[in-house]
């Protein structure tokens, strides 16, 4: 079921322009985690670096308690933005020189 164009613009906002997206791109301060665990912090805020968008659906990939492994895809463009295999949750933000693409 395709989810009607009113919809969605109320649940993800308006997007951005290609020029607003690069300003905010530029803006990006990473703060990396100071232990093995937490993330690092985005700041402003995590955002899509393709689209610019905020909204995340996540997977849990069904691993038991000890483990994890979960990755996050965009909302509106469905491009992978976050990423954690047993280990801190990656966002595409920190990876600028490999295009915004994850690599672990």
């Amino acid at each position: 079921m395709k989810m009607p164009r009113k919809m969605k613009k109320a649940v993800l906002g308006r997007r951005l322009t290609s020029s607003q997206l690069r300003r905010l791109i530029k803006t990006v301060v990473i703060i990396p985690a100071n232990n093995g665990y937490d993330s690092a912090e985005v700041l402003p805020y995590h955002f899509c670096p393709k689209c610019g968008c905020r909204g995340v659906w996540m997977t849990d990939n069904r691993a038991s308690y000890p483990q994890r492994w979960m990755s996050g895809y965009c909302l509106r463009c469905g491009n992978h933005v976050i990423e954690s295999d047993n280990s801190p949750f990656y966002h595409a933000l920190e990876f600028a020189d490999n295009n915004y693409e994850i690599e672990i």
